[in-house]
């Protein structure tokens, strides 16, 4: 900011000087007698009269005779109201700011055809990747991840493979190439249920997140299987022990769930049954059991028999019923998940060990006399 100096000016004081006046000097004295003019000679008054009478009446009688004779002066015609053409304001120009000026559209690369070998290479990609995943998700039932995760990737890798020579060939809208991406999504939320369930939590929200991405931009923010990669993101964090965060994704996840697939559908019951499951890790048990037969309700009209959500569920309850101490309510429940598991996925499944070890706590707890392996027998025909 530049800085204005005022010149303030000064005014100059007239100098005083001092002058002696000098004094006077006296009139002289002059003789009026001797620098008189001579007297002019007298004129008469009445003449001078008459004259000027005289001079008067000529003048008048020379006006009267102009003004009659002058033509009388034209008032001039009003003109026309004169009307000028409507003539449109001009346009405003729209100017763009520099700051928000649309940058000149990028030309959309020209597709190509597909070679012979190319064609061949997807056919043998494409089966490759579903088949991988096929095996993955048995893998992955029966509680081997490190297989299940193998697989996994190596169906990610043939998809990822995949995507650019449709995109080449087909375009980003085309169909083919939306499934390739979406397949894409669902392989990175499995691999990121993968290592949630080998408690690599970082490595779960990457390959979740990566899913996510694709699902919303594909699917929008209320799509089913959008609700999917929310309710999974929302199990890594309970299992953090981030309690308040994990029911933030889950509620994202309910809201979806019921409006799109309705209360009564089997994705809706798991997250009943995850709800509930974050309430037992916070150790309101009550609420967890509300939850989970929220969950069970779904499940029951849904194939209960041989459903492995179903067993999940009746597990969760018996759990809850340990942790109260009821052990004649948790012990039956027990019994129905062992059941299921049993027969679908075989004694030597993980999740069949967990349900089996819990129910022998419980039932150690509850102070029957009988052993445990000969009860479970007597209470499996």
């Amino acid at each position: 900011m530049s800085t204005e100096e005022n010149t303030v000016g000064t005014k100059e004081e007239p100098s005083m000087v001092t002058t002696t006046q000098a004094p006077a000097k006296q009139p002289e004295s002059t003789s009026l007698a001797a620098t008189a003019p001579p007297e002019p000679p007298r004129s008469n008054p009445f003449l001078i009269f008459v004259l000027i009478v005289l001079f008067i009446g000529i003048v008048a009688a020379l006006i009267f005779v102009n003004k009659g004779d002058a033509p009388e002066a034209e008032t001039p015609p009003i003109p026309e109201e004169i009307v000028q053409p409507e003539i449109a304001p001009p346009e405003p120009e729209t100017v763009v700011p520099p700051s928000i000026k649309t940058a000149p559209e990028t030309p959309k690369p020209a597709l190509r055809k597909l070679t012979r070998a190319e064609f061949e290479k997807l056919q043998v990609l494409e089966s490759d990747a579903m088949s991988s995943h096929e095996s993955a998700g048995e893998y992955y039932q029966r509680g081997d991840y490190a297989n299940a995760l193998t697989q996994y990737q190596n169906a990610r890798k043939n998809f990822e493979q995949m995507l650019p020579y449709y995109r080449e060939s087909l375009g980003d809208g085309h169909s083919n190439t939306i499934t390739v991406r979406k397949n894409l999504a669902a392989v990175y939320n499995a691999i990121g249920e993968v290592y949630r369930n080998q408690k690599n939590y970082p490595e779960a929200l990457n390959w979740l997140n990566k899913s996510l991405e694709i699902r919303e931009k594909l699917a929008g923010k209320n799509h089913s299987e959008t609700a999917e990669t929310y309710n999974n993101i929302a199990l890594v964090y309970d299992a953090k022990g981030q309690h308040a965060k994990a029911l933030e994704w889950y509620k994202k996840d309910l809201a979806i769930s019921e409006k799109t697939l309705g209360r009564n559908h089997p994705d809706t019951a798991k997250t009943y049954n995850n709800i509930g499951l974050v309430y037992f890790h916070q150790g309101d048990h009550v609420n967890a059991i509300d939850w989970f037969k929220k969950a069970l309700a779904v499940q029951e009209n849904n194939q209960v028999e041989g459903n492995p959500n179903a067993a999940t569920t009746y597990n969760n309850i018996a759990e809850a019923y340990r942790l109260q101490g009821n052990y004649t309510l948790a012990l039956p429940e027990y019994l129905k998940a062992y059941r299921i598991l049993l027969n679908t996925f075989g004694e030597e499944s993980s999740t069949t060990k967990a349900v089996k070890l819990n129910m022998a706590r419980a039932y150690e707890k509850s102070g029957n006399a009988t052993p445990f392996a000969e009860w479970l027998e007597q209470s499996l025909r």
